[in-house]
């Protein structure tokens, strides 16, 4: 089932807004400022953001650039240096899609993070909605940020928080795009839907490595167009016990495999949601030593024999979405349910000669 663009772009009220935007005690009048700015405060460091960027622009790294543009496109090429925070409006200015020719290099580094977070949010930026403590943060402040079907987007160590208003419940959505996400945190975001990270559209190509992820609801979801290594977290690093409340790689819709994919992640499981996952002749699906794979109830995988690579490696079971004692408690349940034979359908083996479901001694709590 593929995802319609930028349908989070009508779940919110049309908020019109005026030449003189009110910023917590501070009244900012637009003195032009570069494409896509309302302007700047003098001796500000506050860049309010009510115009489409339609002209190449560069946000810079000692700013804080305040989303209050309803509908806001980025429709060429935006550069935002190291250090930038950018923050979005709850009501005027939710979200960002790329349009046009739009695609946005964010290359932040390990010193200098580049953050994307709430109007609300005080700890990154400090107080720029002048209301002291009479507001904080919280998960679904914002909606997202969609690549929108364009190609080449770079996130590198860049900060995602309190987003996933909107639509399908994402924070990042890499909508039949090629991307980079790399290095990156994502924290404190909804995401019941298609979760924090949404690579289920995602394009061959799309890089995601050294994320982590922790305090979303569910951290990511992926297709079968890329390989996902073991380099991405999914706790956070401060505070080890602070993982996601769904904690797993989310695998939703997916077609047929027909290349070769690699899965390596080992620190929390694979989750296909969905009836039917088939590895086709022309493709294989090779999984590494302790990687585990959980099934939603209905679900089932079919390989052709030979192509399901390391199926008995040390470590890798396939099991129910409600096994805890392999891969975690990944549905975020506690102890409220418990696995059962036949959680879910099974792995049939479609060659020819077999015909039949397999009984690997790894396999747990099928029907078969």
């Amino acid at each position: 089932m593929k995802k319609a663009k930028n349908g989070f772009m009508n779940t919110l009220p049309y908020l019109c807004l005026v030449g003189v935007i009110i910023l917590g005690l501070m009244t900012i009048v637009g003195t032009g400022g570069g494409d896509g700015e309302e302007g700047t405060l003098p001796g500000s460091n506050i860049v309010v953001i009510t115009e489409n960027i339609d002209s190449n622009t560069t946000w810079e790294g000692d700013k804080i650039y305040v989303i209050e543009a309803w509908d806001f496109y980025v429709n060429a090429t935006l550069i935002i240096e190291a250090g930038a925070i950018i923050k979005f409006h709850p009501t005027a200015g939710p979200s960002l899609a790329l349009g046009g020719t739009g695609t946005i290099t964010a290359n932040g580094t390990v010193d200098s993070p580049i953050v994307f977070t709430s109007y609300k949010d005080d700890s990154h930026g400090g107080d720029t909605n002048g209301d002291g403590n009479a507001t904080f943060p919280a998960a679904g402040d914002w909606c997202n940020i969609d690549t929108n079907g364009l190609q080449g987007s770079v996130f590198n160590y860049c900060e995602f928080y309190y987003g996933g208003a909107c639509g399908y419940d994402n924070t990042l959505q890499l909508y039949d795009s090629r991307a980079t996400v790399t290095n990156c945190t994502f924290a404190h975001n909804k995401g019941s839907g298609y979760g924090a990270l949404d690579a289920s559209d995602a394009r061959s190509g799309t890089v995601i490595t050294g994320n982590v992820f922790y305090d979303n609801e569910k951290p990511i979801y992926i297709n079968i167009a890329f390989d996902v290594d073991d380099s991405n977290v999914f706790h956070n690093p401060a505070a080890p016990s602070e993982t996601n409340t769904n904690n797993g790689i989310f695998l939703s819709y997916p077609d047929n495999i027909s290349s070769h994919i690699t899965w390596q992640e080992t620190e929390v499981p694979f989750v296909i949601d969905d009836n039917q996952l088939w590895i086709e002749t022309s493709g294989s699906l090779t999984l590494g030593d302790n990687v585990i794979v959980k099934f939603m109830p209905g679900s089932q995988l079919v390989h052709e024999g030979s192509n399901l690579i390391n199926y008995n490696g040390t470590g890798v079971y396939f099991t129910s979405y409600k096994d805890d004692a392999h891969g975690g408690d990944t549905n975020g349940d506690g102890g409220a349910t418990t696995p059962a034979s036949g959680d879910w359908e099974g792995i049939y083996n479609n060659h020819i000669a077999v015909g039949d479901w397999e009984t690997w001694a790894n396999i747990l709590y099928d029907s078969h």
